[in-house]
């Protein structure tokens, strides 16, 4: 092979190799955003959500109620009501996602994006849930009727 032959052989050589890293970096890019989504959960759910799920909430900065107790429990039914009007209503809405249900064991909490835990059992209003979830050591994102009641 002469020079040219060999010059433009390295030419091509490099032109194909640099095409094939920005394939490479392309289609690296595209898998890494594969399956990164946020789980879109209900706002209200009638089961104990998973750890991934949790995870998938929280990181979308949304807050967790979980409200779990006993079968035999005649007044549950009123705060798993007065929870899931609070998760659907206009104000909340997209805010904070309910888990509740039957469960041998009780809870009855709020979970915010920190992991810090916020006891509920004496949360018995909408107003009460509010000012709880408005409060400022709540790390979540809040709602605009939030930020007008802080003002």
């Amino acid at each position: 092979m002469n020079s040219i032959n060999k010059k433009r052989f390295m030419a091509i050589f490099i032109g194909v190799v640099m095409l094939a890293s920005v394939a490479e970096v392309a289609l690296l890019r595209n898998n890494q955003n594969q399956g990164t989504e946020p789980e879109q959960l209900p706002n209200v759910v009638n089961r104990k959500l998973t750890i991934t799920e949790m995870r998938s909430v929280l990181m979308s900065s949304r807050a967790i109620i979980e409200y779990f107790h006993n079968e035999s429990c005649s007044d549950c039914a009123a705060k798993e009501a007065l929870y899931q009007e609070f998760a659907n209503s206009d104000n909340f809405e997209g805010y904070v996602v309910v888990s509740y249900g039957a469960y041998n064991e009780t809870s009855d909490w709020l979970l915010d994006l920190t992991g810090t835990q916020k006891d509920l059992t004496n949360i018995t209003t909408q107003a009460g849930l509010k000012s709880l979830f408005c409060d400022t050591d709540i790390a979540t994102l809040k709602p605009n009727v939030c930020l007008l009641d802080s003002m």
